[in-house]
């Protein structure tokens, strides 16, 4: 029995981090750490974009280029604190590490961090593989976790309650695994595997009179699907598929921006 806490907390507690921004915070989750060509880590976290809304401005800056003012991402750097733990679940504090926002996407509430400094992670967290969807079913336990109200990563457990419920045109997975303020950006895992199949990132509310109610047996998880369809799109393929580099999907992007820069230098000449 003991060794099979030993890998939940593994496989399920260490990805875990609590993730501190300009005006908000929440939790992230490890889903890539591999040492790269200079001889350091790579670690990116993923994590809900409302959680580092905060950090991401829009504003006019000068393309020499173009040779006008065009309107730029400009980023905030984002505070990631890795957890500590004694006796192997026992949390004693840890670091906090400064992370740049690599990759976000408004309308699908999530974001992409990497940690700077090239440190290694205790645990990188297992993604339920692409396409097999379809072998998940209502009443599978699940475990969430995240920095809810900001304390080290706890532990609720549930089960999968429902797919297919639509949030503004998106798609969401209902558990019964409680959540509660903090813990969006964390990690819902299923039970018998410890592979993550969802992001945390609401939780339904029911309005009594003037006030409203945090319901958090009802937590809806972005699902691994809207994960890769993000993960593919932003360029990041590398981190679930081998058959990509870390370089290689970094010069594509770069690829793309200048191709954007041209038609944009070409429409305004």
């Amino acid at each position: 029995m003991g060794n099979d806490y030993d890998l939940r907390h593994r496989m399920v507690a260490l990805p875990c981090v609590r993730v501190r921004a300009e005006k908000a915070g929440g939790s992230g989750t490890v889903i890539y750490s591999r040492e790269n060509e200079g001889g350091e880590f790579s670690t990116y976290v993923l994590t809900n974009h409302h959680v580092v809304d905060g950090c991401i401005k829009i504003e006019d800056r000068w393309s020499a280029l173009l040779r006008s003012e065009r309107r730029l991402d400009v980023f905030q750097v984002v505070d990631v604190h890795i957890f500590d733990y004694r006796w192997e679940s026992r949390a004693v504090g840890g670091s906090t590490v400064q992370s740049d926002i690599v990759a976000y996407d408004k309308e699908e509430d999530l974001a992409l961090l990497k940690l700077r400094g090239g440190r290694e992670v205790p645990s990188v967290a297992a993604l339920y593989p692409r396409g097999a969807e379809k072998e998940l079913m209502v009443g599978m336990p699940v475990i969430a976790v995240g920095a809810g109200l900001g304390e080290p990563p706890v532990q609720t457990q549930g089960a999968l309650s429902q797919f297919g419920r639509e949030i503004d045109r998106r798609e969401f997975w209902l558990s019964s695994a409680p959540t509660i303020f903090g813990n969006s950006g964390g990690a819902l895992f299923l039970a018998d595997t410890f592979e993550l199949i969802g992001v945390p990132a609401r939780i339904a509310v029911a309005m009594l009179g003037f006030s409203a109610d945090a319901i958090t047996h009802l937590s809806y998880a972005i699902p691994i699907t809207r994960i890769y369809s993000f993960l593919e799109a932003q360029r990041f393929r590398f981190i679930y598929d081998d058959a990509y580099t870390e370089q290689g999907e970094a010069d594509l992007r770069d690829e793309l921006r200048e191709d954007e820069e041209r038609k944009m230098a070409m429409a305004s000449a």
